[in-house]
């Protein structure tokens, strides 16, 4: 399953939490309000302790202790999660957490997800951003959201990492999704097991001080467009066409027609545009919905449908059409390149 939540059957509870509404799979626990570290790992049952144990290899009837090596494990649970070398430090739950509010230098931003993982060796914890910055666009009433995710393994198959995300990680596949667009575009703090992890707290501000400066460059942008009246109301039609070609010798051009009209009607008419100029701002936000929302995908199960959506809109095809977009945004109406994410 993509989602990959932890069971814990003494519990009978899957091994997560996520603030304010459920998560896309409907697993773990929700609760109303951003939570501290502590509160985050009580919430979810994560307050585990990760030991190291001795390796045995069996030799006939004989087990020979490899000394080179050990074994991570869950205290609680007993479950060995794989074999690492003897000198490897092991990073309790507790610390990335810590580390999240260390590196945004704020007590006030909160965890709004965090979830263990498999049998509980890979985890990550989510921090909401909103508090930190503004990040309402001028004309349009929603708030956009912005986040800083953890990610850190207790079986040697990772770094402990720090990245950015505008969407809310919920679960493995967009774990895994944050991760390779963070990796792809440089994005990414990466801290090397070495037991003294806050002595990689500066380090990481710097590598992360591309997070708020992105958000804020991303509102700057947004507050641009939004102050670009569009020609016409005619304009739509041949954006969506700029913005979705269809070759002249393309035998099926149904979905390209379908897409392009899904955008340009909700442009004229999505409920979530109420009160929105008609600018290039709410023409961005039209491309965004439809990549979010509207765009068919197709997969073998429905369940598997948010956990595909999200990792087209973080490093797939979605994230390129919403790429486009503002390319020919800035290009058409001739937005200073400072302004652009």
């Amino acid at each position: 399953m993509p989602a990959n939540i932890a069971y814990d059957a003494r519990m009978n509870r899957h091994q997560a939490v996520y603030v304010g509404k459920p998560a896309w799979h409907g697993l773990g626990t929700v609760v109303d309000d951003a939570l501290t570290p502590e509160q985050a790992l009580e919430a979810a049952g994560t307050a585990y302790t990760v030991d190291k144990a001795p390796l045995f290899a069996k030799i006939g009837d004989r087990f020979v202790e490899m000394p080179e090596y050990r074994a991570t494990y869950r205290t609680d649970t007993e479950d060995v999660f794989a074999p690492v070398s003897a000198d490897y430090p092991v990073i309790q739950n507790l610390t990335p957490m810590q580390m999240l509010a260390e590196i945004v230098r704020t007590g006030e931003a909160g965890i709004v997800s965090h979830a263990a993982l498999g049998k509980g060796e890979r985890l990550f914890a989510v921090l909401d951003l909103k508090r930190l910055t503004d990040l309402t666009i001028p004309g349009d009433p929603s708030k956009h959201d912005a986040f800083l995710v953890a990610q850190w393994w207790h079986n040697g198959g990772g770094a402990l990492t720090f990245t950015e995300s505008m969407v809310r990680v919920e679960c493995q596949n967009m774990a895994d999704a944050n991760l390779a667009y963070a990796h792809r575009t440089g994005k990414l703090a990466r801290v090397i097991h070495t037991g003294d992890t806050r002595s990689a707290v500066e380090e990481s501000r710097r590598t992360l001080g591309f997070a708020e400066r992105d958000v804020q460059a991303f509102v700057k942008l947004m507050a641009t467009l939004s102050d670009i009246p569009i020609p016409s109301r005619s304009w739509i039609a041949g954006f969506t066409e700029r913005l979705i070609p269809i070759e002249p010798e393309a035998e099926r051009p149904t979905r390209r027609l379908a897409a392009r009209e899904t955008i340009a009607a909700l442009y004229a008419n999505s409920s979530t545009l109420v009160g929105v100029p008609e600018t290039a701002y709410r023409a961005f936000n039209a491309v965004t919905e439809f990549v979010d929302h509207y765009r068919p995908l197709y997969v073998s199960d429905e369940a598997l449908v948010p956990a595909k959506r999200f990792t087209t809109q973080v490093d797939g095809s979605g994230a390129r059409l919403k790429d486009q977009a503002l390319r020919l945004l800035v290009d058409e109406f001739e937005v200073p390149t400072g302004s652009a994410r």
